[in-house]
C-alpha cells in the first residue's frame, strides 16, 4: 500500500497507522516520508511550529483513526502534529533513520504542553481535551518526547475517574481510547479494557459481518483487546 501522499499530511499519517496497525510493510518508503515531513514542519498554520497540514487537509473532513470526527481546527493541528511526531519516532526506532525535524517537533510541542497551566498536563496526562489527551498518550507510547512527558500512567489513572458506568469514559471518544489501551502493557490499562469488556462484545456483534475499512479497523482492534481479557 501507499504511505506518503504529498498532497496531504492527514492522508499520509492515516495510510502509515493504517501500515503499522495491521503490520503491512512501509518501511520502504521511509526515507521518502521522512524527506516529505522534514519540509512540513513549521508550514504555515503548524500547532507549535510542528507538522502543518496541506492546504487541501483544512478544507477536507477529518476523523480520527478509529473514525471519530474532530470539529475545531485547533484540535486537528495539534492532533496531527501529535501523530506525525508518532510516526516519525516509529520510524526512528525501527528503521534508525532519524531527522532533525523530529527533534525540533518534540521540543516545541514539548514546550507548549508544558506552558500549559489549566490542566496541569505533567501531573495529570490530561491536555485540551479528550481528543487531544489521547494523541499526546499515542505520541508518548509511540516513544515520543525523550521520557520528559512521563504521564502514561497519570493518563491511564484519569481515565478511570472519567467511566460513566456503561463501558464508556466521559469526554474521551471511545475508539480512539481503546487504541490507546491496545498500545498499553499496565495494570491499569488491563483495569479499564476490562470494565469496558461487555460494551466490547456488543460492538462486536454489531460490526460483525461489515467489511468497510472502519468497521474493519474497529473489530481488528476489538478482538485485540478482548483477547487481552482472558
Amino acid at each position: 500500500m501507499k504511505i506518503l501522499h504529498k498532497n496531504s499530511l492527514i492522508e499520509t499519517v492515516d495510510a502509515f497507522n493504517e501500515a503499522v496497525f495491521f503490520n503491512y510493510p512501509w518501511q520502504k518508503e521511509a526515507e521518502s516520508l521522512v524527506a516529505w515531513m522534514d519540509s512540513r514542519l513549521g508550514k504555515d498554520r503548524a500547532y507549535a511550529g510542528s507538522y502543518a497540514m496541506t492546504e487541501s487537509d483544512w478544507n477536507c473532513e477529518f476523523r480520527l483513526f478509529t473514525g471519530e470526527r474532530v470539529s475545531t481546527r485547533a484540535a486537528r493541528s495539534h492532533i496531527i502534529a501529535e501523530e506525525s511526531t508518532r510516526m516519525m519516532n516509529i520510524i526512528k526506532n525501527e528503521t534508525g533513520i532519524d531527522s532533525d525535524s523530529r527533534k525540533e517537533s518534540e521540543k516545541r510541542l514539548a514546550a507548549q504542553i508544558l506552558s500549559y497551566i489549566p490542566g496541569n498536563t505533567v501531573s495529570t496526562g490530561f491536555y485540551c481535551c479528550g481528543k487531544c489527551s489521547i494523541s499526546l498518550w499515542r505520541c508518548v507510547a509511540g516513544g515520543g518526547f525523550s521520557n520528559r512527558l512521563n504521564i502514561l500512567e497519570p493518563a491511564i489513572a484519569l481515565l478511570a475517574g472519567a467511566r460513566d458506568g456503561s463501558g464508556d469514559w466521559h469526554r474521551y471518544p471511545f475508539y480512539y481510547t481503546l487504541l490507546i489501551l491496545a498500545e498499553m502493557d499496565s495494570r491499569l490499562a488491563l483495569a479499564e479494557i476490562q470494565y469496558c469488556s461487555e460494551r466490547l462484545r456488543r460492538a462486536r456483534q454489531r460490526l460483525s459481518g461489515k467489511s468497510d475499512s472502519l468497521s474493519k479497523r474497529r473489530l481488528t482492534l476489538i478482538d485485540r483487546l478482548l483477547t487481552r481479557d482472558k
